[in-house]
């Protein structure tokens, strides 16, 4: 009998068992891989069992739950119906005159895999992979879209800094912050802004050291034309920014990194360098995510030492 190693929707951790025959629990985590019993034979399909299921792109999904509400979308946890399944992340726009946002988020995702920058290979695997998107048949006509499921990354930024109420340890800080700044290098190279670089939209992965964006509906060339879109909720992040830039992303970022922070650097030996880093990047005095990411890299050593591994304790982590 063969067997496939796999990895844990929710957490990440490997799975070596028999793919085509068991349902199972992740050892790490405690989350399942598919619906069924435990242990026994995985089922045909995701059963009929009076959750809602949308059609797009020539499949059915089933909702498994809500992730999260935004301004104009309602993202939803779902299920590809067949054998062994497909997990995706489904967004539905509430009113089709938000329509361009979503539209706009497809085509910015799509142009980015399209991305010959440097890097490109290894930073559209930190990125929304676009699946379908289309009208679905609710109440009423919508459009949405379905995206690609992580692993792992199950926790926004909002939601660490809740854990940890008193402040993120400034090592973690740092790794957050270092792979924000790579990722948005990135596509800031291949010619686009995010736009809404918020703590909702920020998700982390706690044992990999690892942090993405999604969220993309309020992004825009980079060429600094005025900021189509902002966040209700964050307004207070922007401090009257107006323009779609290089500049602002990075703003956002260290603002979101020193807010769950508190803002302090608990354990840093010298931390005055690093503080000077994050704060000039907060004011927006830098442009160059790439080069901002190695300032931080050796003031962080300055701080701290020699790179270490500094997992978040997060709900369901080992």
């Amino acid at each position: 009998m063969s067997t496939r190693v796999l990895f844990c929707d929710a957490c990440g951790a490997p799975l070596d068992a028999p793919w085509h025959e068991l349902v199972i629990i992740c050892t790490a985590c405690g989350a399942q891989n598919l619906p069924g019993r435990p242990g026994g034979a995985v089922p045909l399909s995701v059963p009929v069992d009076g959750r809602p299921r949308l059609n797009l792109g020539g499949r059915s999904y089933v909702l498994e739950g809500r992730l999260a509400e935004g301004d104009s979308t309602t993202v939803y946890r779902a299920r590809w119906v067949v054998r062994l399944g497909e997990v995706v992340v489904i967004k539905v726009l509430a009113a089709m005159a938000d329509a361009d946002l979503l539209r706009r988020e497809w085509q910015t995702l799509q142009q980015l895999r399209a991305s010959t920058v440097q890097g490109a290979d290894h930073f559209l695997t930190r990125l929304p992979a676009p699946v379908a998107s289309g009208l679905v048949e609710t109440d009423r006509p919508r459009l949405a879209s379905v995206f690609g499921w992580k692993s792992g990354f199950v926790h926004t930024l909002e939601e660490v800094g809740q854990v940890y109420s008193t402040g993120v340890p400034g090592q973690a800080q740092v790794w957050l912050l270092k792979r924000l700044l790579e990722l948005l290098g990135f596509v800031h190279r291949s010619g686009f802004v995010h736009g809404a670089v918020t703590p909702e939209h920020i998700l982390v992965h706690p044992r990999d050291h690892g942090a993405t964006l999604v969220g993309w509906t309020c992004s825009q060339p980079a060429d600094g034309r005025p900021l189509s879109a902002r966040p209700r909720r964050w307004l207070a992040l922007y401090e009257g920014a107006t323009q779609a830039t290089p500049t602002l992303d990075i703003q956002l970022a260290c603002r979101c990194v020193q807010a769950v922070g508190g803002w302090h650097l608990p354990g840093a030996r010298r931390a005055a360098p690093l503080e000077r880093v994050l704060t000039a990047g907060a004011r927006g005095e830098h442009a160059d995510a790439w080069a901002l990411a190695e300032l931080l890299t050796a003031a962080s050593r300055e701080a701290f030492g020699p790179p270490a591994w500094h997992p978040l304790r997060l709900p369901g982590w080992g």
